[in-house]
């Protein structure tokens, strides 16, 4: 994983937790999230958004399930063939461990996924905010947030 997909992955429950109010504002649900998510013999999707992850996990049953340890996970990728549904999707537990999960509902899973990203296709604002700026105004510390967050980033490379 990057250190943008990664900063994701560690923000998920932060994230879903303030759903409402990134999606009242198109500048943080129009935030591109670099996630490959791919169905075998196709290319990987692309232009992704955070209001596509919201949404997704809002609606799609699959996108939000609970683990054997009674946590509920957020889906934050997945890759499999849309033939066999043979698949491994990458959770995010609530207490933030991750973990590699197979979706019995695969086939509706990555349909609803798919659905979703095409609505923010349309309609995008000319600057969107990156996932670091969101983050930030989310928590209410901009300035100090940015530079834990690029300190952090720095740690990555």
């Amino acid at each position: 994983m990057n250190k943008e997909q990664q900063l994701f992955v560690e923000s998920a429950w932060l994230l879903y937790e303030k759903r409402g109010q990134i999606l009242c504002n198109p500048c943080m649900a129009f935030t591109p999230i670099d996630m490959q998510n791919v169905l075998m013999y196709s290319s990987p999707f692309e232009g992704a958004t955070l209001g596509t992850y919201l949404e997704w996990w809002m609606q799609c049953d699959g996108a939000l399930h609970t683990n054997e340890r009674g946590l509920p996970c957020l889906m934050v990728r997945f890759c499999g063939s849309p033939l066999s549904g043979m698949n491994t999707c990458t959770m995010v537990a609530q207490d933030g461990a991750i973990e590699e999960w197979h979706s019995p509902r695969y086939h509706e899973t990555w349909h609803h996924f798919l659905d979703i990203r095409k609505r923010y296709t349309q309609s995008k604002p000319e600057q969107p905010y990156c996932l670091e700026e969101v983050i930030c105004r989310l928590t209410g510390h901009t300035e100090e947030c940015m530079k834990f967050i690029h300190e952090r980033l720095n740690i990555w490379r």
